[in-house]
């Protein structure tokens, strides 16, 4: 809605920046301690690159885990999943093309050495655990909003 949809007369947020900007206001605070492992990042490309919101997954990552780790230098240039335009959503008529196509993103990950792999789409969490069931990375494919809930100090 906030790149196709044109002016609204309301502020349009992806629940990634909701969730960072309650954390600075002190409106949630999280438990470090949730988390057992070195974390990662895909950053969606609708979400990172075409969203614009690449800043904020990382602010939440500090308050969730001491050993973040990034999957390149330069998260605007990340590499794709392989899983966006729809492909994902075809399901097995796409699996093969899918898996291949996305090798590149498997080395990256595994080069980390992170245990879990976080990132806040739909389709990119769907894309991540075909590849990691596929060329069996043996990370926790997670959402990052889940992460944060499961962290929440009560």
């Amino acid at each position: 809605m906030k790149q196709l949809a044109g002016p609204q007369p309301f502020k349009v947020s992806a629940i990634t920046e909701v969730h960072a900007r309650y954390i600075r206001e002190g409106r949630i605070k999280l438990d470090k301690s949730k988390l057992d492992g070195a974390v990662t990042y895909h950053d969606p490309c609708q979400i990172a690159r075409n969203g614009g919101v690449i800043d904020e997954p990382r602010y939440i990552l500090q308050h969730l885990t001491a050993d973040f780790r990034e999957l390149t230098s330069e998260p605007r240039y990340n590499w794709c999943c392989g899983g966006g335009g729809g492909l994902v959503a075809l399901g097995e008529d796409t699996l093969d093309f899918r898996m291949k196509s996305a090798k590149v993103k498997v080395d990256q990950v595994k080069a980390t050495g992170a245990t879990i792999l976080a990132t806040a789409c739909e389709n990119c969490h769907t894309q991540l655990s075909n590849l990691n069931d596929h060329y069996k990375m043996g990370v926790d494919v997670q959402f990052l909003s889940s992460m944060v809930a499961n962290a929440l100090v009560h």
